[in-house]
């Protein structure tokens, strides 16, 4: 039993009130993951830890988190869902058409976070032997060029100084498109690159960084065999994933994991279980430096995440110290690793980010702990 909300797919008139990123709501939905070329994943394995929401085990905090987010979901028609999720319990969960619980929605930039995680499980798992390693030591097809003389280290924390030459963090104009559209591959976007700060001196939003990465694990088996060994597999999902792949049938790692909002959920607490040490000291060493302060964000004008101090593991951070997995359009993960708490948005146009940051700024405190601090 949890909270759906329906509403009818809006105007134009309405759209045209957003102003900034927007995303095809259909695409977002699940059209991304049935429209264009994928490799699935397969739900319901692993331990699911997720539990439903119960009305009855909501705390007092936990009711006005949620009323606040049903007000966030009323007065944003943007956002297409909402989910809430308190130590492993649903809190709230909200739905706008075309968004339904078994929708595949699509991540954009949130899976750059997930492509971190990855590289973690390949460095505890002994596959790769230090982060301060160039990347053409793992791709050698890397040797010689910019992003392989990149340490992995500088590639996670996208301070790899090589400029990038598209919009929106895309290493060449319309990545994301051409390779979606099985024009080109992951390999085209990284290379024909010059470096313009010295590597390890300036953060630079990046997507290069993160398809480098992608190449790394090649050598493993790929990005998709290992997410889904190292994570999909483990955490119980409910329903298949799907990352989409270029026309190598490589991932695109920057921009195209899509899986169910519950899901999305589960991979939030795959990263609390892993920085609270549930997965070992290596995941425990590797998950609380992505999710901490690695380089201060340059937050020059016009480039992405001006609103973060700071810059993690392929993951934003929040002066206050929380993490967030950001996509173009509105699509975000929060997590607030000490209280295990987070949220999952996503959305069919930016803008709801004030009301969102109210409800996720109330939400995310542990009102257990503050009590002991006053």
């Amino acid at each position: 039993s949890f909270l759906i909300l329906s509403a009818a797919l809006f105007s134009d008139l309405a759209l045209a009130q957003h102003k900034g990123a927007k995303v095809s709501p259909h695409r977002t939905s699940g059209g991304n993951a049935s429209d264009f070329p994928n490799e699935f994943l397969a739900g319901g394995r692993g331990l699911n830890k997720l539990q439903p929401y119960e009305k009855r085990l909501l705390t007092k905090h936990d009711k006005k988190a949620a009323k606040l987010a049903q007000t966030l979901v009323e007065n944003n028609e943007q956002l297409l869902t909402v989910l809430l999720v308190n130590k492993g319990r649903i809190v709230f969960e909200s739905y706008r058409s075309p968004a339904g619980p078994e929708s595949k929605m699509h991540s954009m930039s949130k899976s750059k976070s997930l492509t971190a995680l990855v590289i973690g499980n390949l460095l505890c798992d002994g596959k790769i032997k230090s982060l301060r390693e160039k990347a053409s030591l793992y791709a050698p097809h890397l040797k010689g060029s910019p992003y392989g003389e990149t340490t992995l280290y500088n590639l996670l924390r996208m301070a790899s100084g090589i400029r990038k030459l598209g919009s929106h963090g895309q290493p060449k104009p319309r990545t994301y498109a051409n390779l979606r559209d099985q024009r080109r591959s992951g390999m085209w976007a990284i290379t024909g690159h010059t470096r313009v700060h010295k590597q390890g001196t300036y953060h630079l939003y990046n997507s290069g960084d993160t398809l480098a990465l992608s190449q790394v694990t090649q050598i493993f088996g790929g990005l998709i065999q290992n997410f889904d060994r190292f994570i999909w597999s483990r955490i119980g999902p409910e329903q298949d994933g799907a990352w989409m792949v270029d026309h190598k049938g490589q991932a695109i790692a920057f921009a195209g994991f899509n899986a169910t909002l519950r899901d999305w959920g589960r991979l939030g607490m795959y990263t609390i279980d892993m920085a609270k040490g549930r997965g070992g000291p290596c995941m425990q060493k590797f998950v609380s430096a992505m999710n901490a302060k690695q380089i201060k964000n340059a937050r020059r004008p016009g480039e992405a995440g001006r609103q973060f101090s700071h810059y993690g593991y392929q993951t934003w951070i929040k002066i206050n110290g929380d993490a967030s997995w950001v996509g173009y359009g509105g699509q975000a993960l929060k997590i607030n690793i000490n209280s295990e708490k987070l949220m999952v948005i996503h959305s069919q146009s930016d803008g709801a980010g004030r009301d969102i940051h109210k409800t996720w700024s109330i939400f995310r405190k542990d009102p257990a702990s503050s009590a002991q601090n006053h």
